[in-house]
């Protein structure tokens, strides 16, 4: 069936945002941090359904945070972002449904999702077997070993600054989490997990509005970002 799911993960502890709650359940500009993005992907039409991935113990808060929203129970998340996808991901090829073409992963800390962006994921997913939005990097960027000693400085222009939401063929990026599923090592993204199982990843052009929310003074930037983009 040629689905189109978004998987929201939201399990995070959020700690390094100070306060006494998770971030994604902090109020920005009148609403829960997490509510900006689910009303984005609930508003576009080439999403078929959401699904969003919590911490063990947040159900009250994500109960409380998306009152009044039109969406499924939600999935129980891991100890790590990477455990949480993966968990994210056999919960929907066991669900009663057929199985999603095509998977959407996004991070509840990047509340403005432009529809734009959603579009050319999508479209380039037509010749690829993933894709993400990325920003061209600014500052020149120093490679440095375990003693902070400069090793290489890449070529700027071949840089991206990867943000989400990734998407991919849903069969193939679930098959590239099970492979890695018992490593020692922890991949920082999905399509990092994509690039170890071989699979070919494209960059689109990403949008300044995504930038993740993980600091105290993110929340400003994000208040007063909603009141400019009419959401507040």
């Amino acid at each position: 069936m040629n689905r189109t799911i978004a998987l929201v993960v939201a399990a995070g502890s959020g700690t390094r945002a100070g306060g006494h709650r998770p971030k994604q359940y902090v109020e920005v500009a009148g609403r829960p941090l997490l509510c900006y993005s689910l009303q984005a992907l609930l508003a576009h039409p080439l999403v078929d359904e959401i699904r969003v991935v919590i911490g063990h113990g947040h159900e009250e808060l994500y109960a409380s945070a998306t009152a009044g929203l039109p969406l499924p129970p939600p999935i129980t998340g891991g100890a790590t972002r990477q455990e949480s996808v993966r968990r994210g991901l056999e919960a929907l090829a066991a669900g009663d449904e057929p199985l999603p073409r095509r998977v959407l992963i996004h991070d509840a800390a990047r509340p403005f999702l432009p529809g734009r962006v959603i579009v050319d994921l999508l479209t380039a997913l037509r010749n690829v077997d993933g894709a993400l939005p990325g920003l061209a990097v600014v500052d020149t960027i120093k490679r440095v070993d375990e003693n902070d000693m400069i090793i290489d400085t890449p070529p700027r222009h071949l840089l991206r600054a990867a943000q989400t939401p990734q998407a991919f063929h849903f069969d193939t990026i679930l098959a590239a989490h099970r492979q890695v599923a018992d490593m020692a090592v922890e991949f920082s993204d999905d399509a990092a997990i994509a690039e170890h199982a071989g699979l070919r990843v494209k960059v689109i052009d990403g949008a300044p509005e995504l930038r993740k929310v993980t600091y105290e003074e993110d929340f400003r930037w994000a208040a007063e970002t909603a009141r400019k983009l009419g959401l507040a």
